[in-house]
């Protein structure tokens, strides 16, 4: 990013071809309509203009200056005609001032990122932050542009010297300005090393002796990532393993491998490196995360939710594993339906029996008024897929059917009983199974809602 970029124009000595570029460009950012735009485009205008004078006051400088020495060689001392360039001294001044005091400034920043043990610490760059550079308000646009270009080659910074950075040049309230006017790309970047939403740790290099080149470490682990943001695994995977060879205990660099080998469909290698993570930063909630993925596509349910429960309590997952998905039936599951059907079947049968065996006072036994009434509560419970309920009404109905035909003498009744009350066990079993596999089926739903977020 450029002043001269900002109007539109090459850089010119012109003044007429910068007022006429001011006034071409003054009609897409207007004071009122676009102020932000106003004020750089103000800058870059009165930026720009000073430019033109220093460079003719240089010029004339060198004409003066050849005269001065002829002068002085022949002896003579002038003491008047100075108020001819009072102004452009002035000018020359205050622009020489502005370079000086950009100069310095910046300087301490490149010595700051120099040092990496004062590069990680944000106490220094808060002390850098009150230099009176920072506080004169005409530097504004100045501040941002030579920051942006600071930052192209060197942008390895924890984050909290992001927040810094950001509170002092304002980098998210002008996001929309910079994306028009600089690589969006780079500017992308920043706002996601800002909001921390791919922020990669510099923790693990505390108190280390760093007998490697840290930079370019930490380019190959940067370069990695946004490779892998890209979707090019093979790439990242000769970054990371460079990088791997010049430091391994760097828990952000071992969950990009996994995430590279995970992409790359090498599991094992992957969950070595998961592991990794774990030992070295055991709080690191996405590597658990990724765990559980690589155990769900592996059929390792019951480890998969233990990692997902563990996730959980420590807050990282707001789903509650026991409660996401309702009562819906997939066609799957059709034995939930021969279940109900059992139950159904069971009330019938019951009646049935009565007007059957009406000369044996039928309605005046207990159980036969529980088995219109049990079934009836067992069927709604099978309804609503419970597993319980599907049990406990195969058993009842094997035990009221023992009872009928053992104590009430029924042993002799007709073959279709005893087939009817068959085909309602078989129906039974088959409701037991759909709960069940219905269940096993949603908590594996609920596994993958958890773990991909569908």
């Amino acid at each position: 990013m450029n002043y001269w970029a900002i109007l539109g124009i090459r850089p010119t000595k012109d003044e007429s071809v910068i007022k006429k570029a001011y006034a071409k460009q003054l009609r897409i950012h207007h004071p009122e309509e676009d102020p932000e735009g106003y004020q750089f485009l103000r800058e870059a205008y009165e930026w720009a203009k000073k430019q033109v004078r220093v460079l003719q006051y240089e010029e004339s400088y060198c004409e003066y200056e050849e005269s001065y020495c002829d002068i002085e060689e022949s002896g003579w001392n002038d003491t008047y005609g100075t108020n001819d360039t009072d102004g452009e001294a002035v000018v020359i001044q205050h622009t020489w001032e502005s370079d000086y005091s950009a100069q310095m400034f910046f300087e301490q920043m490149e010595a700051l990122y120099d040092d990496f043990s004062r590069r990680m610490n944000p106490e220094h760059w808060n002390a850098l932050m009150t230099n009176d550079y920072m506080w004169n308000m005409e530097y504004q646009g100045e501040r941002l542009c030579k920051l942006l270009k600071f930052l192209e080659d060197r942008r390895h910074l924890p984050r909290a010297v992001w927040e810094i950075l950001n509170q002092s040049f304002q980098l998210l309230e002008r996001k929309e300005y910079l994306f028009e006017i600089y690589d969006q790309d780079e500017i992308a970047f920043i706002l996601r090393q800002i909001q921390g939403t791919k922020e990669l740790g510099y923790a693990c290099f505390e108190g280390r002796q760093l007998d490697f080149d840290i930079e370019h470490y930490l380019t190959l682990r940067q370069d990695a990532q946004t490779l892998l943001m890209e979707e090019n695994p093979v790439a990242a995977r000769d970054d990371l393993e460079e990088a791997h060879a010049m430091f391994r205990d760097d828990p952000d660099l071992q969950l990009l491998r996994a995430k590279c080998y995970i992409m790359l469909g090498q599991r094992p290698e992957a969950m070595s490196c998961l592991q990794q993570v774990l030992e070295l930063k055991p709080e690191e909630y996405e590597a658990r995360l990724l765990i559980a993925q690589i155990l769900y596509e592996e059929q390792r349910f019951h480890e998969a939710e233990k990692e997902c429960r563990y996730l959980q309590q420590h807050g990282f997952l707001s789903q509650d594993v026991s409660n996401i998905y309702g009562s819906s039936v997939s066609d799957k599951f059709i034995e939930v339906d021969k279940g109900v059907a059992g139950g159904i079947l069971f009330v019938l049968f019951t009646l049935f029996q009565a007007f059957v065996f009406w000369d044996l006072n039928f309605w005046y036994g207990w159980h036969n008024y529980l088995n219109i009434i049990v079934p009836l509560i067992l069927t709604c419970g099978v309804y609503k897929k419970s597993r319980t309920c599907a049990v406990l009404m195969l058993v009842y109905f094997v035990l009221s059917n023992l009872y009928l035909f053992l104590f009430i003498e029924l042993e002799d009744g007709p073959l279709f009983l005893i087939l009817l009350s068959l085909v309602l066990i078989i129906l039974f079993i088959d409701g037991v199974k759909g709960t069940f596999a219905y269940h096993r089926h949603m908590n594996r739903k609920k596994l993958s809602s958890l773990i991909y977020g569908n």
